[in-house]
């Protein structure tokens, strides 16, 4: 069986991971009742959360890893592909660049937190636009205020319109 690649916001692993654990669980409180032992509350489903080891090889590590590391400092969700499993919006929550002896060898660890559907999730820091996005393309992805964003960006001349790599500060 030939598993499909790992994938998030355009970045293609070039070698899966070598440590993958995705992780389901239910949201459940106790509550201790006196004298009267505890009672459980099943509060729902909790967000799946991704977290693994990989490596980079070859002459180009360090520029896959810069990558990855960019990703992460953008932020934000984006659609993530693992081997096996059907995509889902997901924000890259934790990345960890690990020591390892030998030339052209770069690891590291990461972390995925879920992001349910038409749940807001607010940005924050630097973006990069990609062709053809707008600022009110920012807004509703991330719940921002047009004006707030607006405010915070005065740099961009053609809001409805920006340029491949163009800066999105968020409000």
């Amino acid at each position: 069986m030939r598993l499909m690649t790992m994938s998030f916001k355009g970045l293609y692993w070039q070698v899966n991971p070598t440590e993958l654990n995705v992780e389901y669980a239910q949201n459940i409180r106790e509550t201790t009742l006196p004298f009267a032992g505890s009672r459980l509350t099943d509060l729902g489903v909790k967000k799946r959360q991704v977290i693994g080891k990989g490596y980079f090889v070859g002459s180009t590590c360090m520029e896959q890893w810069r990558k990855l590391e960019e990703l992460f400092r953008e932020g934000g969700p984006g659609n993530l592909q693992l081997p096996g499993l059907e995509p889902f919006r997901a924000v890259l929550s934790g990345l960890r660049l690990l020591g390892e002896e030998g030339a052209d060898i770069v690891k590291y660890s990461f972390a995925f937190t879920e992001v349910w559907a038409g749940e807001s999730y607010r940005g924050q820091g630097v973006h990069r636009a990609e062709a053809g996005e707008s600022l009110w393309d920012y807004a509703g992805r991330y719940g921002w205020d047009m004006e707030l964003l607006r405010a915070a960006n005065p740099h961009i001349r053609d809001i409805a319109c920006l340029e491949l790599g163009e800066e999105v500060f968020a409000p």
